[in-house]
């Protein structure tokens, strides 16, 4: 049985039912133009009707029960998909862009151009070898040519760091990302305890998730937990970032060693904040994350490899068929997957073979030794006795070390294998620091073969560029006065002691192009330019200049021919990866463009929409009124009117 204002009541439903879809509709339209905005509803039905007897049902008006948003979650992950590669193709245009740049060919301030100086001054030369102004022309141009070599490394320098300073700043906004999405977990889950929708809140969460995947690949699902509530988690590579209200932070750490020859120093590699190291997997990562790890230690698969020939379980080992030799003098090698410090390494030109010293240098003996114990603190001990493979620590105090790791012995950091420890005062410790007892017949690496064309990858070839015009060069000026002559090309600390004519291939090696620079002897004495291979050929003697000038032309020089060859294959690669990366990056962003506007189709606001639910729901308001109205007319009447 209804109640005496039953009417009224059935007005004011409907009433507020109207107010709240205008609510909604002005909230829409508010938001028209709010990036990642998603166009809300509610949604309404009837209120319980009241059993009326033999009259059946009667309706009592009708309510808001919940206000929903037009949203897809597949469409967010096909946006994620799309959004991570284009991150990655944004950077790597970039930067390669810059790259280019660096190089700067075709230019009148380009390789061509120096090159060309050195060639035409020799055929200055040629002309009249006595000519001392033809001669010092000569060096200059081979002076200006280094320098220009000189100043392309300082730009290859940059330009790695510059990547490496986006990798931590890549690590700097997915903290912050998972801060924000811890807290905003926590906000809806809060609201929705009730079970109506945060709906602004999501749209927040998922603008986040947006800006997340240009950084990194990223996954986000939600499910209900064994309490039956709500929860969120998201993934970045695989790896957990946030579950529900908790962040995993990350942070960056510095190499202590290069894990390719052509690194700058002081590279970051990125760690969870509990200290695992953050899984990089090279077959699912994208993103600018992505961009700037294969920029920056992208070798085109060309690190260094070998086979472990004998050693095992000394603190030696040779390694066999060493794909290159220019290695770091002191690093860390991954034999069969077990990482070591070596200290030094030899290389026998005869046999192929590289010898790595992992041992402990004697003169630690008597120094500190620190490291971290098996719950991270610090360990420190006095170093009392040392041999090639142990080393034993006093004053230790009673802490344990991992069973196998890295410890600093008074400024060398070596690896250790194993322990044994006094469990007596003072408590000693002896290390083992021996390679795997299985190590014989393992593959050794250094850092990661990655088949992308990064920095460290040009840094190489321009190595071997200058390496060899120098190992030619220098033969060729040696040659001359009866072999006699000086070296033209050297580095930066020669002291004239390595042989830099090719007849030791690892003196060149010591060769780089930040170091190249012509011999300084020839630069205090222009004389030691030599125009013949006879002594005392007189001075219009000229053939080591013409063999000279045909070295321009001498297509065995490298593998892709002559010096001009070698040098537009390079810039010719570096083209073809930047074309087809702009080209990735243009596909990207309509990709995108395509995915975003499907998103819009279904969450967008429409304002012709809007406008009509807007009238539609003002005409609601003003009938809901009117039957309020009508209905306090009919209760004046009857209440004030009939009894009089």
């Amino acid at each position: 049985m209804g109640s005496s204002f039953f009417g009224i009541n059935i007005g004011q439903s409907g009433l507020y039912t109207a107010q709240t879809n205008l609510n909604i509709t002005s909230h829409n339209i508010a938001n028209a133009d709010t990036d990642g905005y998603s166009r809300q509803y509610a949604v309404q039905s009837a209120t319980n009707p009241l059993y009326a007897g033999t009259r059946g049902m009667i309706g009592t008006g009708s309510e808001v029960t919940n206000v929903e948003q037009y949203h897809d979650d597949y469409l967010d992950e096909k946006y994620w998909d799309v959004s991570n590669e284009l991150g990655e193709y944004t950077v790597k245009n970039e930067i390669l862009s810059q790259l280019e740049l660096v190089l700067n060919e075709p230019s009148d301030t380009g390789y061509s151009t120096f090159f060309n100086d050195i060639f035409e001054s020799l055929s200055t030369l040629s002309k009249d070898p006595s000519d001392t102004t033809a001669r010092s022309a000569y060096v200059d141009s081979l002076e200006a040519f280094t320098a220009y070599i000189n100043d392309v490394g300082e730009q290859l320098t940059d330009l790695q760091q510059e990547a490496n300073f986006g990798i931590a700043g890549c690590v700097d906004e997915i903290n912050y990302y998972a801060q924000q999405l811890a807290s905003l977990n926590g906000q809806i889950a809060n609201l929705e305890l009730t079970g109506n929708e945060a709906n602004d809140l999501r749209d927040e969460r998922v603008r986040l998730i947006d800006s997340l995947s240009e950084v990194i690949n990223v996954d986000a699902t939600e499910y209900t937990d064994i309490n039956g509530r709500s929860t969120y988690r998201v993934t970045i590579n695989g790896q957990i970032l946030v579950d529900d209200t908790n962040a995993n932070y990350l942070e960056i750490q510095t190499r202590e060693t290069l894990e390719n020859p052509e690194d700058a120093v002081d590279m970051y590699d990125i760690y969870w904040s509990n200290g695992n190291e953050l899984y990089l997997n090279q077959d699912n990562l994208s993103g600018e994350i992505k961009g700037y790890i294969d920029l920056r230690d992208g070798n085109n698969g060309e690190n260094f490899t070998g086979t472990v020939l004998s050693g095992q379980g000394t603190s030696q080992l040779v390694v066999e068929n060493p794909s290159r030799t220019d290695l770091p003098q002191e690093g860390e090698v991954n034999i069969g997957g077990t990482l070591m410090r070596y200290n030094s390494y030899s290389y026998d030109q005869a046999t192929d073979q590289i010898t790595f010293d992992f041992g402990v240098p004697a003169s630690v003996d008597g120094e500190n030794a620190t490291a971290e114990d098996v719950y991270g603190e610090d360990f420190t001990g006095t170093i009392t006795w040392v041999s090639a493979e142990q080393v034993t620590i006093t004053n230790t105090g009673d802490q344990d070390l991992p069973s196998a790791g890295t410890i600093n012995l008074g400024g060398t950091t070596v690896t250790y294998t194993g322990y044994t420890k006094d469990a007596t005062a003072p408590y000693t410790i002896t290390l083992d620091v021996v390679t795997p007892s299985d190590a014989d017949g393992e593959n050794v690496r250094i850092g990661e073969d990655m088949d992308y064309k990064g920095v460290p990858y040009y840094i190489s070839q321009l190595n071997e560029f200058v390496r060899t015009l120098a190992e030619e060069f220098n033969a060729m000026n040696m040659s001359g006065n009866g072999g006699t002559g000086e070296p033209i090309f050297t580095y930066e600390g020669y002291d004239g002691s390595a042989d830099l004519d090719g007849s030791d291939s690892t003196a060149l090696e010591a060769i780089t192009i930040y170091n190249f620079q012509v011999n300084e002897d020839l630069l205090d004495d222009i004389s030691l330019i030599e125009a013949s291979t006879e002594a005392n050929a007189g001075e219009s003697a000229n053939d080591l200049i013409l063999d000279m000038i045909e070295k321009r032309h001498d297509d065995t020089m490298f593998d892709r021919g002559e010096p001009d060859n070698f040098m537009e294959a390079l810039i010719g690669e570096l083209g073809v990866d930047a074309k087809s990366t702009e080209s990735l990056l243009a596909g990207q962003e309509s990709m995108v463009t395509l995915v975003d506007n499907q998103r819009i189709s279904v969450s967008g606001v429409d304002i012709n929409e809007e406008s009509t639910n807007l009238v539609k729901y003002q005409q609601a308001y003003n009938l809901a009124a009117k039957i309020i109205s009508v209905m306090d007319e009919i209760y004046d009447v009857t209440i004030n009117s009939m009894g009089a």
